[in-house]
């Protein structure tokens, strides 16, 4: 997705609104806004009613910061890198759980949480993640790792099936809200996101929409009974640029058949495109990072 950049301040150099940077590299805006307060990371431009503007340079500072978080380091040292005040190896010498070990730290409080059926110190301990990295590299790192552990361990000792279920209705109530609030501000294009496989994909169903309506696509969300059987009447009612299909064992045949009726570009997850699928059925990446940037270049391929 992109944006045309301002120019309220300058014609000599691009400038983008804070938005317009959350849609381009997945960050969203209040933790933009917490690298620049916090650990100043960033130093965006100001017009004279204080709205930040953001150079060419801001964004790709903001990619780099994101390769750096993606290697372990944590958010509170990634300045001293990008200024070469230290080398990443040194980093990994430090001793300080919480801020040198984001992961483990926010885990065990997280698993101490969920023990006790704390909501409220749950959710305060989600937002202060959620507000310093990327959802995408959370879920990474964090959310989706825990929460098939829980899965896991509940297989193998059912007194614990309480913590995964507690945990799953708080990711599925915070992620549902998270997407509607993000969704209610996109003005993309229109994606078509459906999971056939509603009782064991809901949640990754919920991280992609929450990654696509942050980067700016407008998502309509099928989870709840649906097959691909359900589609041709939304698809006749409604126009969409993209279908994106979650699923163990999507139909291809059923798919093509949907992409030739009505000249949709189709995203699947967890199958092997046949070559003779046509140009028309792509693989979804699997990881939540890659998503957009995947849906961009077809898109635009598509449009063009």
């Amino acid at each position: 997705m992109r944006t045309k950049p301002s120019t309220e301040l300058t014609d000599a150099a691009a400038l983008f609104p804070i938005g317009t940077v959350s849609e381009q590299t997945g960050v969203n805006s209040v933790t933009l806004r917490a690298w620049e307060r916090r650990y100043g990371l960033l130093k965006p431009h100001r017009t004279p009613k204080g709205h930040r503007l953001y150079s060419e340079h801001d964004v790709e500072r903001v990619k780099q910061v994101l390769m750096l978080l993606e290697q372990g380091i944590p958010v509170s040292r990634v300045r001293d890198v990008l200024d070469n005040r230290v080398t990443p190896p040194t980093l990994r010498l430090a001793s300080s759980v919480e801020t040198d070990d984001p992961w483990r730290y926010y885990r065990q409080h997280m698993v101490r949480f969920i023990h006790h059926m704390d909501s409220r110190l749950l959710e305060q301990i989600f937002n202060e993640a959620v507000s310093l990295y990327s959802l995408e590299l959370v879920a990474k790192k964090l959310l989706q790792p825990l929460y098939h552990d829980l899965a896991q361990q509940q297989q193998w000792l059912s007194a614990t099936t309480a913590d995964y279920a507690f945990f799953h209705e708080f990711l599925c109530a915070r992620l549902s809200s998270r997407y509607l609030q993000h969704n209610s501000r996109a003005n993309g294009k229109r994606l078509l996101l459906v999971n056939t496989q509603a009782t064991t994909k809901h949640v990754e169903t919920l991280f992609l929409a929450n990654t696509l309506s942050q980067h700016g696509y407008s998502v309509s969300l099928l989870s709840h009974h649906i097959t691909l059987d359900h589609l041709p009447l939304v698809l006749e009612r409604t126009t969409f640029n993209a279908l994106l299909v979650l699923g163990d064992a999507v139909n291809l045949a059923q798919l093509q058949a949907l992409i030739t009726l009505y000249h949709l570009p189709t995203f699947v997850s967890g199958s092997v495109i046949p070559p003779d699928a046509g140009n028309a059925l792509h693989t979804l990446p699997s990881e939540l990072a890659d998503v957009s940037q995947a849906l961009d270049l077809v898109l635009e391929t598509a449009h063009t």
